[in-house]
């Protein structure tokens, strides 16, 4: 790779990650449903989206059970879709949350906007 884009080809991808990065969490920020674990390391941005029927129950004692559904669902929609591809996973006692590595050259502040909608889209039922 060094040897394809040199250091400052290099220097340019890091930075437009960083850049969208930075842009998928302000978006997330605006939007009702997501949650992030805490701020993004590197390109990893990790979240929930909490669609409207958990909204407000956290509470709720079977809160937990019912949020660690949603990646699984929203995640299985997309692969039948063929709309894109996100990973999920549940970490120490966290429930299964998102975790988008945001570094492709090829994407676009578009692209972050897609996905987002398109989160909220298959899982806005559940």
């Amino acid at each position: 790779m060094w040897k394809a884009v040199g250091s400052d080809g290099l220097a340019e991808r890091v930075d437009k990650a960083f850049f969208h990065v930075s842009y998928l969490v302000e978006q997330m920020k605006k939007r009702e449903g997501f949650h992030l674990l805490g701020e993004p390391e590197f390109v990893n941005v990790c979240f929930w989206y909490i669609p409207p029927s958990l909204r407000g129950k956290e509470g709720d004692a079977d809160y937990q059970d019912r949020l660690a559904k949603v990646a699984p669902v929203v995640k299985e929609r997309m692969v039948k879709l063929g709309t894109m591809m996100v990973g999920y996973q549940p970490l120490a006692n966290r429930v299964n949350f998102f975790r988008a590595i945001v570094f492709s050259p090829l994407i676009s502040q578009r692209d972050m906007d897609f996905f987002l909608d398109e989160i909220e889209r298959l899982g806005n039922d559940l």
